[in-house]
C-alpha cells in the first residue's frame, strides 16, 4: 500500500538521496515536501519552496499508479492553504503535459527546462499595461544598491537609444529590500523624460522562475536559466514594448553574469534584439561594482563607499531606513 506524508528532518538525507538516482538536488529554499512510500521504500516525492514546485521524482517501477497526480494535488493544497493562489512549475519538456492536467500554462521552454503558470493569464495583463509601439531600448537592474556604474550604464544606453525601458528586478533576496533599491532608482531617474521606470516582476529574472533545482552541473543550470529568461524577455516583453537594443555592462569576473550576457548575445537577435555591452566605469583602476560596494559597508566603511554611489544612493543609506538596514543585514 502506498502512503503519503509530509517530510520529517529525521527524513531528509533520505530524500537527497533518493533524488540524487535522477540527477536532482534537494534545494536549500525548500519549505514543504511530500513524500511517497511503499513500506519502507520511498517511490516518489515533491516539493514547494516559495510559489514554486520542484523536485519531482517518481521510481520508474511505480510508474503509471497516479502517484504524481497524488503529490501535486497535495502540494497544490498546501500551496492554496498558504494563501498561494498563482503558482510556478518548473519541469523538463517531456513532462510538460502532467501538469497541463492541472491547469499549469506553458509559458516557454529550452531544450533543457520548461516553465509553467497557473495564472499565465497575469503574463497577458502585464504586457497590456506596458505596451508600447515606440522603438526602444531596455535594461534590467538589481541595483544592490545603486552605483554610479548603473547610472553610467543609464546615460550610455539614453545615448543609444530615443526611449529607454528600465527594469528593476523585484526581489528581496538582496541586502537591500526591493522598495528601498526601488526608491533610489526611481528618485535618480525622475530627471529623465526618455527613461521609462518598471517594478519588476515574476516574469524577469525573478526567484520564483529559478530551474536550479534540476541539475547538478552548475553550467548546465546557468544555461538554462540563462537561455529560458532571455526567451521570456524576447517573446514577451520585447515584442510588447517594441525594444530593439538590451544594454548591459561588461562582464569579466562574475561567472554568472558573464554566462547570462553571452546568452543574450547568442538567443536576443531572433526576436530583433540587438545586445550592447558597455564597457564598465572605473574608479582608483577598479571597477565600479555594487558587490564593492556592499563589501566595503559590510567592513564598516560606508563613507568610503560613497565615492562610487550616486546622490540618491547616499541620501538612502544616511536615511535612518537605510541605517537600520546596514545595522541588521551586515
Amino acid at each position: 500500500m502506498i502512503n503519503y506524508s509530509e517530510l520529517m528532518n529525521f527524513e531528509k538525507k533520505e530524500v537527497q538521496k533518493f533524488l540524487k538516482d535522477f540527477d536532482i538536488n534537494y534545494e536549500k529554499d525548500i519549505e514543504y515536501t511530500i513524500v511517497a512510500r511503499d513500506g519502507d521504500k520511498i517511490i516518489g516525492t515533491g516539493s514547494a519552496a516559495g510559489r514554486v514546485l520542484k523536485c519531482f521524482a517518481i521510481d520508474g517501477t511505480y510508474q503509471g499508479m497516479g502517484i504524481t497526480n497524488t503529490i501535486i494535488t497535495m502540494l497544490l493544497e498546501y500551496q492554496y492553504n498558504r494563501g498561494n493562489n498563482h503558482l510556478f512549475i518548473f519541469t523538463k519538456p517531456g513532462n510538460i503535459k502532467i501538469f497541463s492536467d492541472f491547469g499549469f500554462s506553458l509559458v516557454e521552454q529550452t531544450e533543457d527546462v520548461a516553465l509553467l503558470d497557473n495564472r499565465i493569464e497575469e503574463l497577458y495583463k502585464i504586457l497590456e499595461e506596458i505596451k508600447d509601439d515606440r522603438e526602444s531600448g531596455a535594461i534590467v537592474l538589481n541595483a544592490n544598491p545603486m552605483t554610479k556604474g548603473h547610472l553610467y550604464l543609464i546615460e550610455k544606453a539614453r545615448e543609444n537609444s530615443k526611449l529607454l525601458h528600465v527594469f528593476m528586478v523585484e526581489e528581496d533576496g538582496s541586502k537591500f529590500p526591493f522598495e528601498f533599491r526601488y526608491k533610489i532608482v526611481k528618485e535618480e531617474l525622475s530627471r529623465f523624460d526618455d527613461v521609462v521606470f518598471h517594478r519588476g516582476n515574476d516574469y524577469i529574472i525573478s526567484k520564483n522562475t529559478f530551474p536550479t533545482y534540476f541539475y547538478k552541473d552548475e553550467k548546465t543550470i546557468l544555461k538554462a536559466y540563462s537561455e529560458l529568461d532571455t526567451k521570456i524577455f524576447g517573446r514577451y516583453f520585447a515584442k510588447a514594448l517594441n525594444i530593439k537594443k538590451r544594454f548591459v555592462g561588461t562582464e569579466i569576473k562574475d561567472v554568472v553574469t558573464k554566462n547570462y550576457n553571452e546568452t543574450m548575445k547568442k538567443i536576443l537577435p531572433q526576436y530583433g534584439v540587438e545586445l550592447i555591452e558597455i564597457p564598465r566605469i572605473e574608479s582608483d583602476g577598479e571597477v565600479i561594482s555594487a558587490s564593492r560596494v556592499r563589501a566595503l559597508i559590510a567592513e564598516g566603511k560606508v563613507e568610503e563607499a560613497f565615492k562610487y554611489l550616486p546622490e540618491a544612493t547616499i541620501k538612502a543609506l544616511k536615511s535612518e531606513e537605510g541605517k537600520k538596514i546596514i545595522n541588521e543585514r551586515f
